[in-house]
């Protein structure tokens, strides 16, 4: 999903929802903030992505209308091998 626009994430889990089984689970995991990171190389290839941070509730809210019922949450700091940015993850029932 880091790579969806914000008006993307509604449509990509009304899908996600649609092919679960009921009570079927989704965890999404995403950057935490209001920011994208653009690369144009990456591991020494030339790219050209964006990567999109989203605010928790924001998430939440695209999943509870989406249909998804959210379960749990967790936000955690990088590891020290990661980039250094704040991790969001949400578990929700079909």
């Amino acid at each position: 999903m880091i790579h969806l626009q914000p008006a993307e994430l509604r449509p990509a889990f009304v899908e996600m929802r649609r092919v679960l089984r009921p009570s079927g689970l989704l965890l999404v995991a995403f950057h935490v903030g209001a920011e994208v990171r653009h690369l144009a190389e990456w591991w020494g290839h030339d790219v050209d992505v964006d990567f999109r941070f989203f605010e928790v509730e924001a998430v939440v809210e695209a999943l509870t209308s989406a249909g998804f019922a959210v379960e749990a949450r967790l936000e955690r700091t990088n590891y020290p091998q990661e980039a250094d940015t704040r991790r969001g993850y949400l578990l929700a029932r079909r």
